[in-house]
């Protein structure tokens, strides 16, 4: 084989990874997304986690079934674990971060990012008929990783939370400790995780949007 032909075979192996690094780059970065951002994974709720109320549940209907307890329990889950991690975007974006949610468990970016996604363990809606006795509560076990171009996803910090010893929410229109029932858990628990990222992306010199 000529010098000029072992040249253009080398240069079309060339053309091939650049294309399937585009390939791969396209498949895995979230679009538009600038550096230094944040992605928070809706967040994990496993078989058991969610403890109906067994006040509610059922027909209004005479001689027809309520919802099935399988079914209640999979869409409360749904919406407990979109709450927190609509919070935490929120409240993130809120302080100047460029921050975005995926359904994904596990995103790579491309990108320098911090990962935050976590499991909700317990979710009881407590009693709704008794307000003052509800005790209601959300509980879980976040994670937070770093992805860094050249590195790879790195863990940064680990911890729990838990709606009933949440410290109170000192913010306006936000709920209070004073409230009860799931949402204000979950959203509790969500405003209490994305202090926990900030001071993270603080620390690690992340830069807000804004700046």
């Amino acid at each position: 084989m000529s010098d000029f032909r072992r040249w253009l075979t080398r240069l079309a192996a060339v053309a091939s990874l650049v294309a399937l690094a585009a390939c791969v780059e396209e498949a895995t970065a979230i679009p538009g997304a600038p550096s230094d951002y944040i992605v928070v994974s809706d967040f994990a709720v496993p078989a058991g986690a969610v403890r109906l109320d067994p006040s509610f549940g059922f027909s209004l209907y005479r001689g027809e079934p309520g919802v099935p307890p399988e079914r209640r329990a999979a869409s409360i889950g749904r919406a407990v674990a979109f709450l927190v991690t609509d919070t935490i975007t929120d409240r993130l974006r809120a302080l100047g971060y460029s921050a975005v949610s995926t359904i994904d468990q596990a995103p790579q970016t491309g990108k320098r990012a911090l990962l935050v996604s976590g499991t909700l363990r317990l979710i009881d809606e407590g009693s709704r008929r008794h307000p003052s006795e509800m005790r209601s509560a959300v509980a879980g076990d976040v994670a937070i990783r770093a992805e860094v171009p050249g590195l790879g996803v790195q863990p940064v910090q680990s911890f729990a939370v838990d709606s009933r010893t949440a410290p109170p929410v000192a913010l306006a229109g936000a709920v209070t400790r004073n409230e009860a029932g799931v949402d204000a858990d979950a959203t509790r628990i969500g405003l209490q995780i994305a202090g926990v990222v900030a001071e993270v992306a603080r620390r690690n010199n992340w830069v807000p949007a804004t700046r």
